[in-house]
């Protein structure tokens, strides 16, 4: 019998509480440990009242309860480099080190970054001063998305359809003394997600999400870190993924290994395919929360032995593919406009576990609350899952995109 190993989940969000679902399944998962509250982690799950920054404390954690493996998908935990400390005291962490990862947190220097490499972005301008960004979009190309360089909510985006607006968004952020904004010029084509896996020197694709941002369908409402995803994604080709992994994965990592800072972990590269090119608009250094469950139902490794490679230095000796799976699955936010609602009709779902919430059900807060995802043989099916599914759940206040599943 494999030997059971314990882990800590350093960061509770939708995206942790769909890995806790996974690793439980496996074999070889013995005790699973996650910092935070518990909001909508599982029972099995036991929690940590630890701070994700608070790294000396979470690696005493560590050494007294028997942990094996720390998975890190905490933004607070990876600025307090927790896998340079973790490391260096002979922990197994799979995490990026800070060093390797800051310029791919701050979305204004991954843009940099991304034009220095000559991989293609939309065209954008970095600014620490209000009236330098208002001149700055009297000439733009409208429209514009216009936001903080590391925004973690919807209140940190704005898209910008005319020029008022986004005089709006320049004096509203700077107005919360945000010291730095990124204005991008919008680009219209289909988006998705280009995941990869990677110890630093290797990458081999996990796959590939159709992402939504927008609140609503054709484009529009308020935008949003992720309000819906599929897969898979029939409008990428196999010659796509093969020029992202050439031209945009590989030269960002043998960039960030010739620094001395190479990069180990998960990194979704989020991008917009129009009828000309792909063009990389981000890159996120672990699993959104919208993408979380569609993917993780697609592979069909073993995590915690995929992630002990990364840790340990042999996953490009080990891994020459990913192993995945035919499953569709689709996957929809659900949004609150309200505070403290109670979420009914979670014991009437068919498939529970497919509803990964990021509060209690006995509260709600303004925004994203969770993910409700459907898997079937073929996409359509599993569209049609997911709309009987989410008639189920009710509260007041409630909001998703329902052109996703109709």
């Amino acid at each position: 019998m494999e030997n059971k190993k314990n882990i800590l989940i350093v960061g509770n969000n939708i995206a942790s509480v769909a890995l806790v679902k996974k690793l439980h399944g496996l074999d070889n998962c013995g005790e699973i440990f996650v910092t935070g509250f518990r909001g909508g982690m599982p029972d099995y799950v036991k929690m940590v009242d630890i701070r994700d920054e608070n790294v000396a404390e979470l690696l005493s954690f560590v050494l007294e309860n028997s942990v094996d493996l720390t998975i890190v998908v905490s933004r607070n935990a990876i600025k307090a480099d927790i896998a340079s400390f973790f490391s260096a005291n002979g922990q197994m962490i799979f995490a990026p080190e800070y060093e390797s990862v800051k310029q791919i947190i701050d979305e204004a220097a991954t843009k940099k970054f991304l034009y220095k490499l000559k991989i293609p972005t939309s065209k954008f301008g970095v600014f620490e001063k209000a009236q330098l960004a208002l001149d700055y979009v009297k000439n733009a190309n409208f429209p514009l998305v216009i936001k903080t360089p590391e925004p973690l909510n919807e209140q940190d985006l704005f898209a910008c359809p005319t020029i008022s607006v986004a005089n709006i968004a320049i004096n509203d952020l700077f107005f919360r003394a945000e010291n730095k904004i990124l204005v991008e010029e919008y680009i219209s084509g289909h988006r998705f997600t280009y995941y990869v896996v990677t110890d630093g020197y290797k990458a081999l694709p996990l796959g590939v999400v159709s992402t939504y941002k927008f609140s609503d369908g054709f484009e529009g409402g308020y935008l949003t870190k992720g309000s819906a995803a599929s897969m898979p994604d029939f409008k990428i080709t196999k010659d796509d993924e093969f020029k992202i992994m050439k031209d945009t994965v590989i030269r960002l990592l043998n960039a960030l290994e010739s620094s001395g800072h190479p990069f180990m972990g998960i990194l979704g590269f989020k991008c917009v395919k129009t009828d000309e090119k792909v063009f990389v608009e981000s890159i996120s250094p672990y699993v959104e929360d919208a993408d979380a469950q569609v993917l993780l139902n697609a592979i069909d490794e073993n995590l915690i032995t995929l992630f002990e490679a990364c840790a340990m230095g042999v996953f490009a000796d080990d891994y020459d593919v990913i192993k995945t799976n035919a499953l569709a699955s689709v996957s929809v936010t659900i949004f609150s406009r309200y505070e403290g609602n109670e979420i009914q009709g979670i014991d009437k779902l068919d498939e529970p576990d497919n509803l990964n919430l990021c509060v209690g059900n006995s509260g709600t807060r303004k925004g994203a609350v969770g993910t409700l995802t459907a898997s079937a043989s073929t996409l359509s099916r599993a569209k049609q899952k997911l709309s009987d599914e989410i008639t189920a759940i009710s509260f007041e206040g409630m909001k998703y995109r329902k052109d996703i599943i109709s």
